[in-house]
């Protein structure tokens, strides 16, 4: 079993400003803690990373299989029982627009409400989900993430998942 430790790092900091009878008045926006994952299959614990930057011509999709097909980087095909964290972005120089999820079917539902649901990624956009129990990958039956590109030309994408073989 590969070891694997993680942070996912997802957070909006900053403040806000207002000048009144020369003071300043500040509303901060508080950064929100990073959340570690440890090495292993239970809550808060991962065995799976797979990390690809991906290309789709103008107007296809694909369908990643998170349980039986996907190669992580030591080629060892990906076999995973929950999903923990997913990270996707579109490339900034992308003109189209990527849609994700939706699989017509076997789909993985993972953070969605339904199997139809998807979010759109317009050029430059990430999305960050994790749940440290995971969200549910079953082989055959639901295991399909879909990417989808719309008409007009390629578009490329980095994914990052985290997930649990048990």
């Amino acid at each position: 079993m590969t070891q694997v430790n993680a942070v996912v790092k997802a957070s909006i900091e900053g403040s806000a400003r207002l000048a009144r009878d020369g003071r300043d008045t500040v509303d901060p926006i508080p950064h929100s803690d990073d959340y570690v994952f440890g090495s292993g299959t239970g809550t808060g614990r991962v065995d799976i990373e797979f990390v690809d930057d991906r290309v789709l011509a103008t107007a296809t999709s694909e369908n990643l299989d998170l349980s039986g097909v996907l190669v992580d980087a030591f080629g060892q095909t990906i076999a995973a029982a929950n999903i923990k964290a997913i990270e996707i972005s579109a490339d900034p120089a992308n003109t189209t627009n990527l849609t994700v999820g939706g699989a017509a079917a076997n789909t993985f539902v993972g953070p969605f409400a339904d199997p139809t649901d998807a979010l759109v990624l317009k050029p430059g956009a990430r999305a960050v989900l994790f749940d440290p129990a995971g969200w549910t990958v079953t082989a055959a039956t639901g295991d399909l993430l879909k990417v989808a590109n719309s008409a007009g030309a390629s578009a490329t994408y980095r994914i990052k998942l985290l997930g649990a073989s048990a």
